[in-house]
C-alpha cells in the first residue's frame, strides 16, 4: 500500500512540474481548428486473469480456482477520430474485435482444504474469441488533452480518458486432470497419476466467458518532433479509477458466475506511437501501447441454469489484466 501512494505521488508531481514549467509555443502551435481520421488495424497479445479466493476457518485467505485466458492474439480494426482547437484536443477511438483462435484456457483449483497449495485439479481447452450476438469485442475511448509548448520541438499535454472495453470467449475441447480419491473428497493432486482422472472434453463447448474492463485513465503525453517530416508521442498513463465485471458460464457443471472487481490506482499504460508524414495531409503511423493492471478484488455471485437470480458467494473474486496492443494506423488531418 505504501509503494502505491509513492508511485502515485511521484506519478502527479511530474506531470504538475512539466505542464508548470512550460513555455508558449515556438512552431507548433495551433491557431485554429484542426481535424482528423486515422483508420487503425491491430492486434492484441497478452492474458486475463479469474481468481476465486477462500478462507480458512480461522480466517486466513487461499486461492481456490485461477482461469487464465490467454489473448493470443485478438485481432481488431478501427478508427480514431480527433479534433484540435488551438490548446484543446478532443479524440474518439473505435476498435471491434475480429473472431479468431486465441491460445488456450487454463482452469486450476486448490480443493484440498487440509492442503491449499496443493493444486488439485487442472483443465485446459481450445480458446476462441467469438459471440453469439455476432459482434465478439470492442474497444471504445473518449479522450481529451491540453497542450504545451516548451520549444519548437516538444509538445506537453497532461490527458484524460474514458475507457471502456468488451471481449467474449468459447472454450472447447481439451482435457482435463483431476485429483479424485474415492469415495472423497478431493485430497491428490491433479499430477498425481495413481490417484486422478483424466477427461477428455473433444467436440465439446466448456466455457463461455465474456469480460468488461472500465477504465479512467490520467496522464501526460509528450510529442517529439526530430524533423518536420516525424513525430514521436510518448504517453504514461495511471487509472483514476478501474472495474472488471466477467461472467461465465460452465457449461459441464451448469453454473453461471458473476465477478465484479474495482480499485483505485491499480493499472498503468504506457504507450509509443511514431508518426511519418509522407503528404502534407497525410501520415502512417505506428503505435505500441502496454497495459499492466494489479489484481482487483471484489464479490462473486453464482446462479444455477434455471434459476433466474444471482446469489452472493461466500468466496471473494480477483481479476488482472495485461497486454500490449500493436497498431499500423493511415492519418489523414485537415
Amino acid at each position: 500500500m505504501k509503494a502505491r501512494v509513492i508511485f502515485v505521488s511521484v506519478f502527479f508531481l511530474l506531470a504538475l512540474t512539466a505542464t508548470t514549467f512550460a513555455q508558449e509555443s515556438r512552431g507548433q502551435r495551433v491557431d485554429g481548428w484542426v481535424f482528423n481520421i486515422e483508420p487503425v488495424f491491430g492486434a492484441r497479445l497478452g492474458q486475463c486473469k479469474e481468481i476465486v479466493w477462500n478462507k480458512k476457518s480461522g480466517g486466513d485467505r487461499y486461492k481456490l480456482s485461477e482461469l487464465v485466458y490467454d489473448i493470443l492474439p485478438a485481432w481488431y480494426v478501427g478508427a480514431n477520430v480527433g479534433a484540435q482547437y488551438k490548446r484543446f484536443e478532443l479524440s474518439f477511438l473505435s476498435k471491434f474485435y475480429l473472431s479468431s483462435k486465441s491460445g488456450h484456457m487454463e482452469d486450476s483449483d486448490w480443493q484440498n482444504t487440509s492442503d491449499t497449495s496443493m493444486k488439485t485439479d487442472l483443465s485446459r481447452h481450445n480458446l476462441f474469441i467469438s459471440s453469439e450476438s455476432g459482434l465478439p469485442g470492442y474497444d471504445l475511448e473518449l479522450a481529451a488533452a491540453f497542450n504545451f509548448y516548451p520549444t519548437s520541438f516538444l509538445t506537453l499535454a497532461p490527458t484524460l480518458s474514458f475507457d471502456a472495453q468488451y471481449m467474449s470467449f468459447k472454450a472447447k475441447d481439451g482435457t482435463g486432470w483431476y485429483g479424485w480419491h474415492n469415495p472423497s473428497p478431493k485430497l491428490y493432486p491433479y499430477d498425481d497419476q495413481n490417484h486422478r482422472t483424466v477427461t477428455n472434453f473433444d467436440g465439446k463447448s466448456v466455457m463461455d466467458y465474456e469480460v468488461y474492463n472500465l477504465f479512467v485513465w490520467s496522464g501526460i503525453r509528450a510529442d517529439f518532433i526530430p524533423a518536420s517530416w516525424a513525430k514521436i508521442s510518448l504517453a504514461s498513463e495511471l487509472a483514476l479509477f478501474w472495474a472488471m465485471i466477467d461472467k461465465d458460464h460452465h457449461r459441464t457443471t451448469g453454473r453461471y458466475y458473476v465477478d465484479i472487481t474495482y480499485s483505485a490506482f491499480y493499472a498503468f499504460r504506457q504507450s509509443v506511437k511514431a508518426e511519418f508524414k509522407i503528404k502534407k495531409f497525410f501520415s502512417i503511423c505506428q503505435k505500441t501501447c502496454f497495459t499492466f493492471t494489479g489484481e482487483s478484488k471484489g464479490e462473486m455471485y453464482i446462479k444455477q441454469e434455471g434459476e433466474s437470480k444471482y446469489k452472493k458467494a461466500a468466496s471473494n473474486s480477483g481479476s488482472q489484466l495485461f497486454c500490449v496492443d500493436l497498431e499500423l494506423s493511415a492519418k489523414f488531418s485537415w
